[in-house]
């Protein structure tokens, strides 16, 4: 004799598995923040005696030109009164808080990708002028 197969049931199934978070409640739990964070990296701050501008204009460019795609940041226009020495602390101050690479070709500086909005705010923290050139 043949065994009878067993048959699914037909009727509507009201809990499929289990939820295992079905037994956490809200409550004791802080109600999530009602205002988005404007900027995701907080404002620039410097010291005093790191503002190296007087209110010069400086050029932020974004450049693809000559780097196999890749885009760059580039800042020209810096007064001659600036040392190498302020150039480095510059460069590697903006790096790091930046977390990119970059360095100083043909008297301007070059940060690797689009970084032009925090370049902009951080150079005013400096007392410079930035203003965006190019496309």
């Amino acid at each position: 004799m043949s065994r009878k197969k067993e048959r699914l049931p037909t009727e509507p199934v009201t809990e499929f598995g289990s939820n295992p978070f079905g037994a956490l409640d809200s409550e004791g739990l802080d109600s999530l923040p009602t205002k988005p964070s404007s900027d995701a990296l907080p404002r620039v701050k410097v010291a005093s005696t790191e503002k190296l501008g007087s209110g010069e204009r400086l050029e932020v460019r974004r450049e693809k030109s000559g780097r196999g795609g890749k885009t760059v940041t580039t800042v020209r226009g810096f007064p001659s009164r600036i040392t190498q020495d302020d150039f480095k602390r510059m460069l590697k101050g903006l790096k790091s808080r930046l977390g990119t690479g970059g360095g100083w070709r043909d008297n301007q500086m070059e940060i690797q990708g689009d970084q032009r909005e925090v370049i902009c705010e951080w150079l005013t923290a400096l007392g410079f002028r930035p203003v965006l050139a190019g496309g």
